[in-house]
């Protein structure tokens, strides 16, 4: 059987990381000093940066961009398992299948598994299950900051340019929220491992009506207000 192994890095892994798809918002902590690079992935799965930044007690959480797709998000999941971290939060930004303002935040309660990933770490099965501790961990943090959000499921899809109108209206029916590309692979992955992972996830762009409509969701400034909020809530399970 192989096994991963973990990126080395300048200090020791600590127990805690967030998988953040907002590469400009990690630059934003290094800039202002709140994060420092302590090592990186290998350039063949595009060489991103692994960071240590700390939470509000001063507690290490590992840092980095896990890259888009869940064969790719969990390769870095696994070899960040491997350092020895078993609290994982991944913060990001997804497509909304029903009306949803952009930014507003969705903790996922569980996935539809329309990817090849997780069939590698899970039984067979049309969906999988978010822990329901982490789900109300996170939802009690959001709840604790005011911020307005939901908790419901989403839809993982390998093929994000075949989110048909009538496969939307599938999952929409299916009672998804929410549609990307990583969760139900990272999920699964997390489970298979033995470590906890939860997800913060902001409404972006809108597939919800006859149209897609990009809505510029990519310049949202909920990405500056989740990441620090995933930050925390990798000490709250």
């Amino acid at each position: 059987m192989y096994s991963p192994s973990a990126p080395k890095l300048s200090e020791p892994w600590p127990e805690r990381a967030v998988l953040c798809f907002f590469r400009e918002q990690i630059a934003a902590l290094v800039e202002r000093g709140a994060a420092r690079r302590v090592g990186q992935f290998t350039v063949e799965m595009g060489g991103h940066g692994i960071y240590i930044t700390e939470d509000s007690a001063g507690e290490r959480v590992a840092l980095f961009h896990p890259t888009v797709g869940a064969p790719s998000a969990v390769h870095h999941l696994e070899r960040a398992i491997a350092g020895g971290v078993r609290s994982l939060v991944v913060c990001g930004g997804t497509g909304a299948l029903v009306e949803l303002a952009v930014g507003h935040v969705v903790v996922p309660s569980g996935a539809i598994r329309d990817e090849g990933t997780s069939f590698h770490y899970a039984p067979p099965g049309a969906s999988i299950d978010a822990d329901p501790d982490v789900v109300d961990a996170l939802a009690g943090l959001l709840a604790e900051q005011s911020v307005p959000h939901a908790v419901g499921l989403t839809w993982t899809t390998d093929a994000p340019f075949r989110e048909t109108p009538a496969m939307v209206a599938t999952r929409r029916d299916q009672g998804c929220l929410l549609v990307e590309m990583e969760a139900s692979a990272l999920l699964a992955a997390a489970r298979f491992r033995g470590a906890k992972l939860g997800l913060l996830l902001y409404a972006g762009d809108d597939l919800s009506g006859k149209k897609w409509d990009l809505r510029n969701w990519t310049a949202s400034d909920a990405r500056a207000k989740l990441l620090p909020l995933a930050i925390e809530a990798t000490g709250r399970f």
